[in-house]
């Protein structure tokens, strides 16, 4: 039976950094995906009624498209959280050794 060596682990600072930047993507992401799935609307362009001229036009429906991209962004959000999980694990042990 052949035995293997551990795999060398990075400096502790490294694990933390790639932490705290999963952690702001996947917090921003499921915040945008927790507005879009509710309300069928992006974040970023809520389709609000617009003024063209003397004529007030209606806002946009919402659409079903929207709320499915909703939960696109809250599953890579919480795959992310689960990154944040494993790179404070990994620094941890790395802080150990």
């Amino acid at each position: 039976m052949q035995w293997y060596a551990a795999a060398q682990l990075s400096s502790p600072s490294t694990y933390f950094q790639t932490a705290a930047f999963c952690l702001v993507v996947a917090v921003t992401l499921i915040a945008v995906g927790r507005h879009q799935r509710r309300t069928g609307r992006s974040i970023i362009n809520p389709d609000r009624p617009v003024r063209v001229a003397n004529a007030l036009l209606p806002e946009a429906p919402p659409r079903k498209s929207k709320r499915v991209t909703g939960r696109v962004y809250l599953f890579v959000g919480w795959f992310l959280v689960l990154g944040v999980v494993i790179n404070l694990v990994n620094g941890i042990r790395a802080a150990r050794s």
